[in-house]
């Protein structure tokens, strides 16, 4: 018997055909992104997880996507079913019932929302009912197309991050109400879980980008103190042959932090493509985050960026504790720093670049205050000077170094709660002769 293939596939399945280039979809005179979209997929301005993404860079994406429509009360996720695809609602309306398919008690999606996303990235069964409440237009995202092409964007893992802050906050008062249904909790913990790997799915893999460069060794590592936080970490190639590193830390904690923490990462790459100073980096990033931050939100950002060529390592300070040094003997100090004020609070804040040689053999950790002022059960912090006397002498690559600093932290806590984020990088500068592989690569996010 003859399969259908390809488009033959899709129709037979249910998919809808996407319309042809230039069609029509509404009155005359209406702008781009409403009804009278003249482009292929101009519905995609009205997808939350979309907002204000180009349109070409996702145009691509959604050629390789299907558009089903669904009667209305039909079944589209059941708990139990394994589910391998992102669906975002185009048109119609959507219920999720988390005791039974037509129980009385549900929460509504409107038109431009996503669903699915949690068992497409923890890798579980569907834990809800999704039932369509009206006729509903469904557009379907593979798994692999997710996680390949989605949420490696920043601005797509901000929004998605975004969209989950905003139904929890939209359903807190349903799920309050209904604390004693355990399924219901479970749901929300859920969410919490996924942002959390959505935000370190943000924070590049530094060993993978420096793997073939015999110049530097760089590791690092985020921990936040609950299932999402305001740390981060950044590394990348700002251009060939200069090493862009940073450290930050959000005021507050939970999803608010986190979701500054995204919006800082993504002005910090957007500006280190056209400027080249870190001074520069950071006040072109301050200038962004100071926009629109009615929360009074700020973000404390140490920025550098080492020269492989020369090893001249030039930075930038936004409020952040000092890193430190270790120089090719093993001594170990802070790193001269002008601490200048955190980001996100005055726009026209200067920031005075340092320049400092490194020489073959030294090294830079940066840090959040959450390594120092770990705590103990005796309320004491774990302090600077532990920390100067666990890395002086020690002559460990970039991995050994981070991992030897948690584990002392931890052995120092003692099994009290962790009260902050932690996040470390450590730098540690070769010299030598560069890789034969281009370096000059684009920053782009991957697992930490």
């Amino acid at each position: 018997m003859h399969k259908p293939r390809g488009p033959e596939r899709r129709r037979a399945s249910g998919a809808t055909p996407l319309p042809p280039e230039g069609e029509r979809r509404g009155a005359p005179g209406e702008p781009h992104g409403g009804q009278g979209d003249r482009r292929r997929h101009g519905f995609i301005s009205q997808l939350q997880l979309f907002s204000a993404l180009p349109y070409d860079a996702i145009e691509r994406l959604l050629d390789q996507c299907d558009i089903r429509e669904h009667a209305a009360n039909a079944v589209l996720l059941a708990p139990g079913q394994v589910n391998q695809a992102l669906h975002l609602l185009i048109s119609g309306r959507l219920r999720i019932h988390f005791d039974s398919h037509d129980s009385a008690d549900f929460i509504g999606v409107e038109p431009g929302a996503c669903f699915g996303e949690l068992s497409v990235i923890d890798g579980q069964p569907v834990s809800a009912w999704v039932v369509t409440d009206l006729p509903s237009r469904i557009l379907t995202v593979p798994e692999h197309l997710f996680w390949d092409e989605l949420v490696t964007h920043p601005g797509v893992a901000r929004n998605l991050l975004r969209e989950l802050a905003e139904r929890m906050r939209r359903n807190r008062d349903l799920i309050l109400d209904r604390v004693k249904d355990r399924l219901a909790l479970a749901h929300l913990q859920k969410e919490l879980s996924i942002a959390h790997d959505i935000q370190l799915a943000m924070l590049p893999n530094a060993g993978e980008l420096t793997r073939d460069e015999p110049r530097v060794d760089v590791h690092a590592m985020m921990e936040p103190a609950k299932n999402v936080g305001g740390d981060f970490y950044d590394v990348f190639y700002a251009a060939p042959g200069r090493l862009l590193v940073a450290v930050g830390d959000v005021s507050g904690k939970g999803v608010p932090a986190s979701l500054f923490m995204a919006r800082t990462i993504t002005q910090l790459r957007a500006a280190a493509t056209r400027l080249r100073s870190p001074a520069g980096v950071l006040e072109a990033t301050n200038r962004a985050l100071c926009q629109g931050n009615e929360a009074g939100m700020f973000v404390t950002l140490f920025c550098g960026i080492l020269d492989l060529a020369s090893g001249d390592f030039s930075y930038a300070n936004a409020g952040h504790n000092p890193p430190l040094v270790q120089e090719a003997d093993g001594s170990v100090g802070f790193l001269a720093v002008k601490k200048g004020l955190v980001a996100g609070i005055m726009p026209d804040v200067r920031y005075p670049a340092t320049h400092r040689i490194l020489t073959a053999g030294e090294g830079v950790l940066l840090y959040t205050d959450g390594v120092t002022e770990a705590g103990n059960p005796a309320d004491e912090f774990y302090g600077e000077e532990r920390l100067l006397a666990l890395i002086a002498g020690h002559r460990r690559n970039a991995r050994e170094l981070v991992e030897a600093v948690r584990a002392d932290v931890t052995a120092f806590a003692a099994g009290a709660a962790q009260a902050d984020d932690i996040t470390m990088l450590a730098l540690r500068f070769h010299a030598g002769a560069p890789a034969t592989a281009a370096t000059g690569a684009a920053p782009a996010p991957a697992a930490a």
